[in-house]
């Protein structure tokens, strides 16, 4: 494929997004066909379909066959941002030691931030969390499981949606790592997961920069 081509397909698969967007067209919603996307996007066919092609793989769209089928909206989910960013990573010969270590690198601001923008269901949710990590401590795979939930509550009731991704898509990465926790670990966890709701309960309204540093106490993390 040449470089021309490729940008083409790149500006194709933007301006689709930005349609779906501007008609907020919900997931199943049926898209434009080909032919007509050839006409609205000034495009070669070649071109329509390598955007196509381009959005399936990003997880943006699907193409359902058959007679009346055609590219139909869908959402990206996490396993395509951390399917994307795994790639990066091994191209970097980055280890699962990397990935442990950015998560916990981002998970103090996404506690500072959920301190100031968390909800009333935000830390409801969270307290049941909390419930269900104590309750879960004697079983490795659940209780790692809630771990990783709490930290994505966490990440919701921080508003945060681009750092929220992330650290989904880094806990993604890390789900079948084969690693298992003992158990004063686990039961570390969870006694720190309830400091951290104690820390967002009552620092709730406080500037973000005020609670970052608070927040370092966020040891080890499952």
């Amino acid at each position: 494929m040449n470089v021309r081509t490729e940008r083409a397909s790149t500006r194709v698969a933007r301006n689709i997004v930005s349609d779906i967007q501007e008609r907020q067209l919900p997931p199943g919603a049926k898209l434009d066909s080909e032919h007509v996307m050839v006409e609205k996007q000034d495009a070669s066919r070649a071109t329509v379909r390598e955007a196509l092609r381009y959005l399936e793989l990003q997880g943006a769209l699907k193409m359902k066959a058959g007679p009346g089928g055609g590219p139909v909206v869908n959402v990206p989910g996490v396993d395509h941002l951390a399917g994307a960013l795994s790639l990066q990573l091994q191209f970097a010969n980055a280890t699962l030691r990397t990935v442990l270590q950015a998560r916990r690198s981002i998970y103090p601001v996404l506690v500072a931030e959920a301190a100031v923008h968390a909800t009333a269901e935000d830390i409801d949710a969270l307290r049941l969390s909390v419930v269900a990590l104590a309750e879960a401590v004697e079983d490795p795979n659940l209780a790692t499981r809630e771990a990783r939930r709490f930290f994505e509550l966490v990440a919701a009731a921080s508003k945060n949606l681009v750092l929220g991704f992330l650290v989904n898509a880094l806990h993604y990465l890390s789900d079948n790592s084969g690693i298992e926790y003992d158990l004063s670990h686990r039961v570390a966890s969870a006694r720190q997961a309830e400091k951290i709701l104690r820390a967002i309960e009552a620092r709730a309204g406080y500037p973000v920069g005020q609670v970052i540093f608070d927040t370092r106490v966020i040891g080890q993390v499952m």
